[in-house]
């Protein structure tokens, strides 16, 4: 309940016969505004007594939000990513999500800087078409930037302009000066290096077992057997595997999607050497849940922010698949991470069914459109198509029809030679 006191008070207007109230409005160059209640004295007091105090609060709420926004569109352009970052952590975004934030920010605040614009002290009101056009432009020479990597930086600018200007009011120039790249119009074309994931075949699978160790084959067999990457092996926890029904049963650290797999018994043999003379002594109560322990007592993968809002990252899994490529003797171009057997999984999966589903359920997919990522089948498939085609046909009388033209076609041929002869 407010102290009458500060309430406005009931008056009157000898001109109109109005009884109103002076309420407060920012808007208004003198600061307020005139709430007319009625020419009815009885019925003015009733309707006062009703509505002064929501109206009153109504106001206090419009002035704040106003200052809100006045105070807002007075951050620079570095406290404004700063307070984007901190909402999305908020938001509990995946630490890979925070970090690409921070990378592709700081990437672009860097380049503001080299350009004379001082993003600690000048505001997002400030920036021009001109300089996001010429960032843009830049990502595109840049060759060590592939299409991908540049729509990335693209999207972060972008997002943080449109929150900005959502939430706060605060203007940008028109973000068509820094649209994405198109794949359609070639307008970045053959741009940085194209990771070769290509599957693995049964050759290159024995070569790298072969001289695998125990750890090493246990993490491959997941692979190949379940599909999963570096992450799912980093997260694998002892309860998700039942090595006596043979089964694993582990959401997708990136999708969340739910996973249920039967093991084959050569992978379960593998864990359980694994599990009985290789697995490292945890070194918390957190990794003493996980089923792979590195000799140092910590997990195979793992990313975490620290207080200072920077992602910490290991990944043994990937040295080691590196390590392992070359003492195979195996090489590839640029891209030979574990990564590669998901994408063999996905290959193999694909090649031998007509279901987009399974393959869906088998990589905790959100959508089948990812497919196209992880499935390197593409020639195979046409050519596919093509030989069922070419059986359906030679169940017709076109090979017949065709033969006989081919027929009267080398008749015609040896008559017209004939003819030129004589």
């Amino acid at each position: 309940m407010m102290e009458r006191k500060k309430l406005p008070g009931l008056l009157y207007d000898k001109s109109t016969g109005w009884w109103f109230s002076n309420i407060r409005d920012s808007s208004k160059p003198c600061g307020r505004t005139k709430h007319m209640w009625s020419k009815d004295r009885a019925e003015a007091r009733k309707l006062y007594r009703e509505n002064i105090e929501t109206l009153v609060m109504q106001a206090v709420q419009v002035s704040q939000a106003e200052a809100a926004v006045l105070h807002a569109k007075s951050w620079t352009f570095v406290e404004l990513c700063a307070r984007y970052y901190d909402l999305k952590q908020t938001d509990g975004c995946s630490p890979s999500f925070l970090a690409s934030i921070k990378r592709h920010l700081q990437h672009f605040l860097a380049w503001l800087k080299g350009k004379g614009f001082d993003p600690a002290r000048q505001r997002a009101s400030d920036l021009t078409s001109s300089l996001l056009a010429d960032y843009r432009q830049m990502l595109a020479i840049d060759e060590s930037i592939s299409l991908k990597t540049a729509n990335h930086y693209i999207d972060h600018v972008r997002m943080v302009l449109l929150w900005g200007w959502n939430m706060h009011g605060i203007p940008h120039p028109p973000l068509g000066s820094i649209r994405q790249f198109s794949s359609r119009r070639n307008t970045k074309k053959e741009h940085g290096r194209k990771q070769n994931r290509e599957a693995l075949s049964w050759e290159e699978l024995e070569a790298l077992l072969s001289v695998a160790d125990t750890t090493d084959a246990a993490i491959i067999m997941l692979g190949l057997n379940c599909g999963f990457g570096n992450m799912d092996i980093g997260t694998l926890k002892l309860r998700d595997v039942d090595l006596e029904t043979g089964s694993i049963c582990h959401p997708r650290p990136k999708t969340g999607v739910q996973r249920d797999f039967t093991l084959w018994p050569e992978t379960i043999a593998i864990l359980e050497s694994y599990l009985e003379h290789h697995r490292g002594r945890p070194k918390d109560g957190h990794t003493a849940e996980l089923f792979f322990v590195g000799r140092k007592g910590r997990a195979l993968c793992w990313e975490a922010i620290d207080e200072h809002g920077r992602l910490k990252r290991s990944d043994a899994i990937k040295c080691r698949f590196r390590r392992l490529f070359e003492k195979a003797g195996l090489k590839r171009p640029y891209g030979t991470g574990f990564y590669i057997l998901r994408h063999t999984y996905a290959t193999i999966i694909g090649s031998n069914s007509h279901d987009f589903r399974e393959v869906q359920a088998a990589l905790g997919q959100v959508t089948i459109q990812q497919q196209e990522t992880y499935r390197h089948d593409r020639k195979i498939k046409a050519a596919s198509g093509q030989q069922r085609i070419r059986k359906e046909l030679q169940n017709t009388a076109i090979p017949k029809i065709l033969r006989d033209k081919c027929y009267d076609s080398d008749v015609s041929q040896q008559r017209n030679l004939s003819v030129v002869l004589k």
